[in-house]
């Protein structure tokens, strides 16, 4: 009779532990299947593709030929440089760019009405002056180009500059040095020459205030993001 008893009691210990197991195994699917769920997309950190980005600095007044004055043009001196080659130093100050000048193959006159009699001839029969560029600007994602305004138009060279190469995707930020017309619509004209490319509004400075416009270009790079 004992051994009876005995044998009944190891059968219901059996079955209690069967009974057991099988609710550790439902919990263990279920935690599972929780434990095996994606993990969240780590979204990269801000700024680390506009870090990536090359950035060109380019700029053109008559001062980047031999003979020419730097006063001509809304571009007067500062210091040994021209008024638009100070603000392109003052950004790349600020900026990790390369930089570089637009150099007329014809240097432009000395005198300040000869130089404007030129620009003139040149807008009026539609002219592309011919330019040098020690860099191929189409390399670089970012396009800082800085000009005088001439008779309230962008200077035809630099027009000939957005012809000759091919900007799409890329972003353009102007800058002018103007005596008095400021921008004169000309990042609306750039817009035009540039339809697939994102042309930021610029900075536009008086040539006679160049060597005034360290705080001015910075807040406006602080604005652009640099």
């Amino acid at each position: 009779m004992k051994k009876i008893i005995a044998m009944l009691l190891v059968l219901a210990m059996l079955l209690s532990f069967a009974a057991c197991g099988n609710s550790g195994n439902t919990g263990n699917e279920t935690n599972d299947n929780e434990n095996n769920e994606a993990a969240p997309v780590t979204e990269p950190e801000n700024g680390t593709e506009d870090a990536a980005k090359k950035v060109l600095i380019v700029y053109f007044s008559p001062a980047n030929s031999d003979t020419a004055d730097a006063v001509s043009m809304a571009t007067p001196k500062v210091g040994n440089a021209s008024s638009t080659e100070y603000i392109a130093k003052l950004i790349g100050e600020k900026v990790d760019a390369d930089m570089a000048a637009i150099v007329p193959a014809e240097a432009y006159p000395l005198p300040y009405n000869d130089a404007a009699d030129k620009a003139k001839k040149e807008q009026d029969n539609n002219e592309r002056p011919t330019f040098t560029l020690d860099v191929n600007p189409e390399d670089y994602d970012v396009i800082i180009v800085g000009y005088p305004i001439w008779w309230y138009h962008l200077p035809m060279i630099i027009r000939n500059f957005f012809e000759t190469y091919d900007f799409s995707g890329k972003t353009i930020i102007p800058y002018t040095m103007h005596a008095g017309s400021r921008d004169g619509g000309t990042w609306n004209e750039i817009k035009e020459l540039e339809p697939e490319a994102s042309v930021l509004d610029g900075l536009a400075i008086s040539g006679e205030r160049a060597s005034k416009a360290e705080k001015s270009v910075s807040d406006w790079l602080k604005d652009l993001g640099y």
